[in-house]
């Protein structure tokens, strides 16, 4: 801006004035590779509309502390938790966002982008009363139309940038003043590009001769384009343009002649509107050229259809800036061992430390790939509410709609850094730390969110992000009852039968120990599938609890290979002697204790067998001649067993 008034530049004195470009990006040059002010007074501008972003989702700033730049701020004055303290910053990154989003809508402003300061002084009559009071400086009569008669209703067009960086939305730099049918290309040119090459202001019109002729003073409105030779302004002066009939401000039909805009750009009918001077100056003097464009106006009609290629620019390079800024999308899955987390049971109060899944970034297009020396941090987050009832027996289970906190809890795990992070499946496979900050196991509505930030196509500092709903935490027990024996549909004891005449028939009915590995997979495991549970020698009346978290309601497979030996192993069994080495395939339901789409809640029950409750469990016995039994009937563990039996987990 360079034609202000010497009272507007006393009144700005003092202030660092830069470009809308620049105010809203920070860039003094092109991204992604210009020049970035440092130190800037907008706070409210895309990086900080990026790093509240970041914060929303994980409660910390780009430096890792848990208030914005570390200086606690309004959520730790208002008290506010942690659910509460990420919609603050996510309010703060929306309102930061839409100041950015007001900059670049303002490039559909002609007199914007085209050093017309002026144009808004001279709506009241600079320099009149209104002149000097800067709360009048702000609306020029193209924005006042606007603001009258609201947003035209044609789609939003542009901004489909064939080359994106966050100032191209501004100006790609590929209109030199040499090249207007660019303009016509709307993959290759920012918003700004596209007003300045094809519409005028109050003082721009027609003035590629400005810095050519004798009145200096009009230099620095000097615009290459568009120009007479854009115009049919020479047909009129000829004679040869017919009038139109307008509907006039005062609703009544006008006769009007128009001077069309028919090249160089956009074709606009209603381009400018020659006043009752504009042929009589032509005559008088045809090279006063600067005084002929005194003469020429721009009315209701032009304004009128301004707006209806302006606006719908201006929305349109708004929602692809919006795209943008939210474009960075992360595809979680699960790891080869298809469960994202597993714990003994007999710890169950440590929660859930580890955090396995696969992670592919999903951006289209766009490579998360970073430059030697600065690599890109993953981060996740377990989303959830805490039980207000839970118990570690599971006695308060199944939870209800209100055993649930009100707002949601988080946990966030300490940052993984990556060089890169591939677009190709199956991702990379991450272990995310929650040791200082542990996932527990009485929780519902489980989310896992995992943040990068980092490089991202041509954005240094993007925040690319995915969310997992996460089945909650399931309890599976697995059962040595081979205290019993199965005769005839009957709970025997061994003793008990051991002299019956047909004892030879029964097979091994003496009890076992058993020594057990456990694989999970979301199909029918095979051959492959990595055991990450593992039991040794459990004896009978005792069991082992595995908690873990996986990713699908309707269920999952298990691989289970189980080897048993006598117990007590003594003569006439040798230390090699096994009763049974089998290898078993079957389905387990996951445990779903949130609200889901459309459904009611409906948690998964909860089943009690030999005084233990669990989600799901598996229980071995050894039976002759067939399988029946009611196993809610089963006794009771004796009182030495009700401990869960320790057991390896071999994961992370």
């Amino acid at each position: 801006m360079s034609d202000e008034p010497l009272y507007v530049s006393l009144y700005c004195a003092g202030t660092s004035v830069t470009s809308a470009v620049v105010y809203a990006t920070a860039y003094r040059e092109p991204a992604p590779g210009g020049e970035k002010t440092t130190g800037g007074t907008n706070e409210r501008d895309w990086d900080h509309a990026r790093e509240f972003y970041y914060m929303s989702l994980t409660g910390r700033d780009f430096q890792g502390r848990p208030e914005f730049h570390g200086e606690p701020g309004i959520p730790e004055a208002l008290g506010l938790n942690g659910d509460e303290k990420r919609h603050y910053y996510m309010a703060m990154s929306a309102w930061s966002l839409g100041q950015v989003l007001h900059l670049l809508q303002d490039m559909a402003v002609p007199s914007h982008v085209r050093n017309d300061f002026r144009a808004h002084l001279e709506r009241n009559g600079m320099p009149g009363s209104e002149g000097y009071q800067s709360s009048e400086w702000n609306w020029e009569r193209f924005e006042d139309y606007v603001e009258m008669n609201g947003v035209p209703a044609e789609a939003a067009t542009g901004g489909d940038l064939s080359e994106k960086s966050v100032t191209r939305f501004w100006d790609t730099n590929n209109y030199d003043g040499t090249n207007p049918g660019i303009s016509l290309n709307a993959q290759a040119v920012g918003l700004a590009e596209y007003t300045n090459i094809n519409f005028v202001s109050l003082n721009t019109m027609l003035a590629e001769d400005y810095l050519s002729d004798e009145d200096s003073s009009n230099d620095v409105h000097y615009q290459p384009y568009p120009r007479k030779s854009s115009t049919n302004l020479q047909y009129y002066l000829d004679g040869g343009l017919w009038p139109k009939e307008v509907i006039g401000e005062d609703n009544k039909p006008d006769i009007s002649f128009y001077v069309a805009k028919t090249g160089d750009g956009e074709t606009i009918v209603h381009f400018i509107k020659p006043s009752y001077m504009t042929k009589y100056i032509s005559e008088l003097d045809h090279q006063a050229s600067s005084l002929l464009v005194r003469t020429l106006l721009l009315d209701e009609e032009c304004l009128k259809e301004y707006a209806s290629k302006l606006l719908p620019r201006a929305v349109g390079y708004s929602a692809a800036l919006l795209n943008y800024f939210f474009r960075g999308q992360l595809e979680i899955t699960a790891p080869p061992e298809f469960v994202y987390s597993i714990i003994d049971g007999l710890n169950a109060a440590q929660g859930f430390r580890f955090i396995k899944a696969r992670v592919r970034n999903a951006t289209t297009g766009e490579e998360a790939t970073n430059d030697a020396g600065q690599p890109g941090q993953l981060v996740a987050v377990a989303q959830y509410r805490l039980r207000t009832n839970y118990q570690a027996d599971l006695s308060a289970d199944p939870p209800t709609m209100d055993s649930r906190d009100e707002y949601y809890s988080y946990s966030v795990s300490a940052p993984l850094q990556v060089e890169s992070l591939t677009s190709g499946s199956p991702g990379l496979e991450c272990t995310f730390d929650f040791t200082a900050n542990p996932i527990p196991p009485g929780i519902t509505d489980l989310y896992l969110k995992v943040v990068y930030k980092g490089k991202l196509g041509a954005e240094q500092d993007a925040v690319a992000v995915g969310m997992k709903d996460l089945c909650e935490p399931q309890h599976l027990t697995y059962w040595n009852s081979t205290d019993y024996f199965l005769l005839n549909g009957e709970l025997r004891k061994a003793e008990e039968i051991e002299n019956d005449p047909d004892v030879e028939d029964y097979d091994f009915f003496r009890p076992v120990s058993i020594s057990e590995e456990l694989g999970f997979s979301g199909s029918a495991p095979g051959a492959g599938t990595p055991m990450v549970v593992s039991v040794q020698d459990m004896p009978p009346a005792r069991y082992f609890r595995v908690i873990l978290l996986t990713d699908v309601p309707a269920g999952y497979y298990m691989r289970d290979h189980l080897v048993s030996k006598p117990y007590p192993l003594v003569w006439p069994y040798p230390d090699d002697f096994t009763v049974d080495n089998a290898l078993w395939t079957y389905g387990m339901p996951s445990a779903v204790y949130q609200e889901s789409a459309g459904q009611p809640w409906n948690p998964t029950p909860v089943y009690q067998y030999r005084g233990i409750i669990q989600h799901q469990m598996s229980y071995f016995i050894r039976y002759y001649p067939y399988f029946i039994y009611n196993a809610d009937q089963f006794p009771a563990l004796p009182e030495n067993g009700k401990d869960p039996y320790p057991v390896t987990i071999n994961f992370p």
